[in-house]
């Protein structure tokens, strides 16, 4: 948690205007879900709040490179937190992402991590990768893909489901589909995290 909390106070500097649009289903009602959060934090130097979903699994399970008795390790083939921060300078919901890959994958920021939502339309998220890091567990390298989620895509997020998503890398492009399960259990994740913030359900 140490490393995300990180990753996203490098990430406030690049995006300091998030919630700016209010979002599209502000008629739409729906009911609360039953909400955990993974941790809860106000640091005491800069009071910037942190809020943070428990861990999503998403996509198949997939073989390591790391060999076990009875063959490759099975690990996740991606894991997803949704989070909020907030201070004087910053409201923002982010999406991170994390992937193990087989080998080393160079990408840069941008508008490189997509999502098919269930009405079959694709959206574009600003992601702020890590350079990635060697998981000795596993013998793969691991990365972590922090998407900066505007208001209104929160929305967006927090009433429909994703149903696949896909990362660009400079030389290859990984696509994984959300099972049922996983597509429920995001957009819990959004809708918990937005209760925490006092954010969701929109008030019109």
């Amino acid at each position: 948690m140490h490393l995300l909390r990180l990753s996203i106070l490098l990430i406030i500097f690049f995006s300091c205007s998030c919630l700016q649009q209010h979002g599209l289903f502000a008629q739409q009602k729906s009911s609360l879900p039953s909400c955990e959060i993974a941790f809860r934090e106000v640091d005491p130097f800069d009071s910037l709040l942190t809020i943070a979903s428990k861990t999503v699994s998403l996509g198949m399970l997939i073989p390591s490179l790391f060999e076990e008795a009875d063959g490759p390790k099975l690990i996740e083939e991606a894991k997803a937190i949704v989070t909020f921060t907030q201070n004087d300078s910053i409201d923002c919901f982010f999406l991170h992402i994390v992937v193990p890959e087989y080998a080393l994958q160079p990408i840069e920021q941008g508008f490189n991590v997509k999502a098919i939502i269930d009405d079959t339309t694709v959206v574009s998220f600003l992601n702020f990768p890590d350079e990635g890091q060697f998981d000795r567990k596993t013998l793969m390298h691991t990365y972590q893909h922090s998407c900066v989620i505007p208001l209104d895509m929160y929305y967006r997020l927090a009433y429909q489901k994703i149903t696949k998503i896909r990362i660009e890398y400079t030389r290859h492009r990984r696509t994984f589909a959300l099972s049922e399960e996983q597509q429920l259990a995001l957009r819990r994740a959004f809708q918990c995290v937005g209760i925490a913030a006092g954010l969701y359900p929109h008030k019109s």
